[in-house]
């Protein structure tokens, strides 16, 4: 064998062994830094579009919920005139996220999880207050593009937040 040849198997062992240790290493974190990591990259995409798109400051405030709401009813309307111009999936993801980050910045005792039993695998519900109050902002902003005035996100937010404020579910 060259030598050429061996210094390329040896390259690509040392590849291959740095990927199984780096797998090996990732599977061995705690799910909720993963999913919280994701979760807060796709708000931070959230913020990033409505400034480049919409003009408009999404800073982490409950007010700024409003402000989502009105995103995600242009979205609405985009999607009546022509639903393959809306990534229904993408922007309820992003939106989503970006609702959940404000309520796990606002609320106490406020987690985001992976999956759940009623939703399944990758459902993302944000897991709130002492009574473990499950609520799902991907869905909700979901609804909205799809539903538009008929769903509102403020509106979800408000009513779960007086649901886990009293300890009811």
């Amino acid at each position: 064998m060259s030598a050429r040849r061996l210094l390329v198997i040896g390259l690509v062992a040392v590849v291959c062994i740095t990927l199984v240790l780096t797998y090996r290493k990732r599977q061995e974190l705690p799910r909720t830094l993963k999913t919280d990591d994701l979760l807060q990259s796709l708000a931070s995409e959230a913020v990033d579009g409505a400034q480049r798109h919409d003009h408009v400051n999404l800073d982490y405030t409950v007010e700024s919920l409003k402000t989502v709401d009105e995103i995600l009813e242009q979205a609405h309307e985009a999607y009546l005139r022509n639903p393959n111009s809306v990534s229904v999936s993408g922007l309820s993801s992003t939106y989503g996220a970006y609702v959940g980050e404000v309520i796990r910045r606002n609320e106490r005792r406020t987690r985001w999880e992976r999956d759940d039993s009623p939703r399944g695998q990758m459902s993302y519900p944000l897991v709130w207050g002492p009574a473990r109050l499950h609520a799902y902002p991907l869905e909700w902003c979901r609804e909205r593009i799809l539903n538009g005035d008929k769903f509102s996100v403020w509106s979800e937010y408000s009513q779960t937040k007086q649901l886990a404020s009293n300890g009811i579910l």
